[in-house]
């Protein structure tokens, strides 16, 4: 609890006389807390086979081929949201770590398409596997009830929760701040 005390920037339990605390001011709690989950669950943990490293981009191109499968070229482009050169970088890294495939289309040879890999897939496999042991470990601590409760704000959060907009400090009446490790 003192790590989150330390972390957070408010303690976690406030007397109900005091006056509710800012957005910005549970922002920071949340993000400690978060924080201190990362550092219980996911720092101390060793993978058990050796992964090949993966740059941020590349992480995210795997989703989305383990997700859309085969993809054209110009698709996976336009839904990475990058340029075509992009992409094909991307894919070519992946292409030397054995993570993804690539080959021309037998209906038109001047198509490229790109897919998963078995290796790719086994890593996806053994990703996945852990995050759900990471969410099984999150939600025993609670009761039922008290689940449902957590899952409903997720969905919340995940339907309404927005990128935050560009701005100029004076939009808050708090700075934002994040203290790391």
């Amino acid at each position: 609890m003192k790590l989150l005390q330390k972390r957070s920037t408010l303690p976690p339990r406030r007397a109900k006389s005091q006056e509710t605390p800012t957005l910005d001011q549970q922002s920071g709690q949340l993000l400690g807390y978060l924080d201190a989950l990362f550092q219980r669950l996911v720092l101390p943990r060793q993978p058990v086979e050796p992964a090949p490293e993966c740059s941020r981009e590349e992480i995210r191109a795997l989703i989305l081929l383990g997700s859309n499968g085969r993809m054209i070229m110009s698709d996976f482009a336009a839904a990475l949201g990058v340029p075509l050169s992009t992409a094909t970088h991307t894919v070519d890294r992946l292409v030397d770590k054995v993570l993804v495939v690539r080959k021309r289309s037998d209906e038109d040879r001047r198509v490229v398409e790109v897919e998963i890999s078995d290796v790719g897939k086994k890593l996806q496999a053994a990703f996945r596997s852990k995050r759900q042991g990471v969410a099984r470990s999150w939600l025993a601590a609670l009761s039922p009830g008290e689940r449902r409760t957590f899952l409903e704000l997720m969905e919340k959060i995940t339907l309404r929760a927005k990128p935050e907009p560009e701005s100029d400090e004076t939009d808050s009446q708090a700075p934002k701040e994040r203290h790391l490790p």
